[in-house]
């Protein structure tokens, strides 16, 4: 007996799902049996169709998922103690995040740092495009300056 307890997704996420799902068996007829690397580069980062690229909203609380930054800046408060530790230790420093979602970590981070203690560099390392676009929003509109 089984029940489904998800709701039933929009038309827009399931006309996108019909066509990565066409492009997916397009590449395994023509290539034959495909990896489960080149499976997952596609259901993720297939311009305009994978889960990344797709252009929809995913995190926060009307995402798919929440993570810890997105939930305050306590986290990135954190991070930020500790790096400033590292900072009197070495010196200059540079950060990088991957996969910055939403780009609120980097913005609280910056935010949190004593102005002495700010990295030369903060830099994201993000494959998705539409991601990127939200995070230099985010950090030009939370971080000015930045």
């Amino acid at each position: 007996m089984s029940k489904t307890i998800l709701p039933d997704p929009p038309g827009e996420l399931k006309q996108l799902s019909r066509e990565l799902s066409t492009r997916l068996r397009t590449a395994m007829q023509e290539q034959g049996c495909i990896s489960f690397r080149r499976y997952m580069e596609m259901a993720l980062y297939e311009p305009g169709l994978g889960y990344y690229s797709a252009g929809l909203h995913k995190l926060g609380e009307t995402g798919d998922f929440v993570t810890a930054p997105e939930l305050g800046s306590l986290f990135a408060g954190c991070l930020a103690m500790q790096a400033e530790q590292v900072a009197k230790e070495i010196g200059t420093y540079e950060i990088l995040e991957v996969g910055a979602g939403t780009g609120k970590l980097a913005a609280d981070l910056l935010n949190s740092l004593d102005e002495s203690m700010l990295p030369e560099r903060y830099n994201i390392l993000e494959r998705s495009a539409d991601l990127q676009q939200v995070q230099k929003e985010r950090i030009a509109s939370e971080a000015p300056g930045l």
